[in-house]
């Protein structure tokens, strides 16, 4: 039972350490895909906002004329053809607005170094957020940028006090008759929303990553327990081998649990060989190994040595026990039939020692072997 809850211990161990590991080896690997990931988010969103301006620009520059002489305007008469052109175009931008996900779309113009103004605003009047014809903005460097190259660009996620985080695509507004550049559009894509999707792609690669180490931690972990249990294991009677009882008595010894070592020998094994053959000796040992298994499952822990030999390790420190147990081993092993001996009666010699404080293992094993031997003499 001990070596049971040992045995379980382990695997714990083995799982953890293997989860562990997993993670460690992911975790790089999952932290670059998220950057990745964020940063395509972004660069598609730039695409977006790139895309949309444009096509608005290319649409106002299809009505210059028009256009061009609202920019220059500095004021708007109530009821004259330029407020019912500006009013109309407004009202285009709020439709884009409506029907795109962007969360701002409008039009500016340089006024000098630092500053610019506002010809159109897809916002409603109403809102907070709308910027009435000409009223006044900073300049900002990539407005700047829009103006003296005339090339469509993006900003990073940006932080204002006014309007939150944002990015911006821009695209100039060109008069091609004389190439003067009379403005640009803006089109702005609140942080937010990027956000969400920073969340879902998250999500998304938490779980699948997730899966991966849970996975590949399990698939680890039987192959690991597989091949431990393969060079712990002997391979004809299926009980743990030596080596694996060289490791369960170094533990015992160095843990001072008290315990007795029994040392098993097949009487007149090679007889067995000799006459019926080594199938049938094989049949014996296997026959052999399960009874001692099924016998010693509560009690102790049963190896094979080796040869026709068998060892059992018995963490008690009552003799009364441990003799008791050895009378019952060689009783059972008596019953054993195998219908190839043709009525041929199995035994088993057993040397029976007492681990005592400061004992190694091989005066343990000597002493067990001397055992043994009078045993079998007996």
């Amino acid at each position: 039972m001990w070596f049971l809850l040992f045995s379980m211990s382990f695997k714990r161990k083995l799982i953890f350490l293997l989860l562990c590991s997993v993670t460690a080896a992911v975790a790089p690997v999952a932290y670059y895909v998220y950057e990745e990931t964020k940063e395509i988010l972004v660069q598609e969103t730039q695409e977006k906002a790139i895309d949309i301006a444009v096509t608005i620009s290319a649409f106002l520059t299809d009505e210059i004329s028009e256009y061009r002489a609202l920019s220059e305007a500095e004021s708007l008469l109530v009821g004259s053809e330029l407020e019912a052109y500006y009013l109309s175009r407004n009202t285009i931008f709020q439709e884009i607005k409506n029907h795109t996900d962007v969360d701002f779309v409008f039009t500016g113009a340089y006024v000098d170094e630092k500053t610019n103004r506002y010809i159109l605003d897809g916002e409603d009047p109403t809102s907070e957020f709308f910027s009435p014809f000409g009223s006044i903005d900073p300049l900002n460097p990539l407005e700047k940028e829009v103006y003296l190259t005339g090339k469509p660009v993006a900003s990073e996620i940006e932080e204002d006090p006014i309007w939150g985080e944002y990015l911006t695509g821009y695209s100039a507004i060109i008069d091609h008759r004389d190439n003067t550049l009379v403005g640009w559009v803006g089109v702005d894509y609140e942080s937010s929303a990027i956000q969400v999707r920073y969340a879902r792609v998250s999500w998304i690669l938490g779980i699948c990553f997730a899966l991966f180490i849970v996975t590949t931690s399990a698939v680890l972990y039987f192959i690991i327990l597989f091949i431990h249990g393969r060079i712990h294991s002997d391979y004809l009677t299926k009980l743990e081998n030596s080596r694996s009882f060289s490791r369960y008595l170094a533990h015992l010894i160095k843990q001072k649990i008290p315990f007795f070592l029994f040392m098993l020998d097949v009487d007149k094994f090679k007889a067995i060989n000799d006459t019926y053959g080594h199938r049938v000796g094989d049949i014996v040992l296997s026959q052999i190994a399960k009874r001692l298994d099924e016998t010693t499952q509560l009690a102790g822990k049963c190896f094979r040595y080796g040869g026709d030999e068998f060892t059992i390790l018995y963490p008690t420190s009552s003799l009364a026990k441990a003799e008791l147990l050895k009378e019952e081993i060689q009783a059972e092993i008596e019953t054993i039939t195998v219908p190839e001996l043709r009525g041929t009666h199995l035994a088993i010699s057993v040397g029976l020692a007492a681990w005592q404080e400061d004992m190694s293992a091989e005066e343990l094993l000597r002493k067990a072997d001397k055992e043994l031997y009078r045993d079998k003499k007996r």
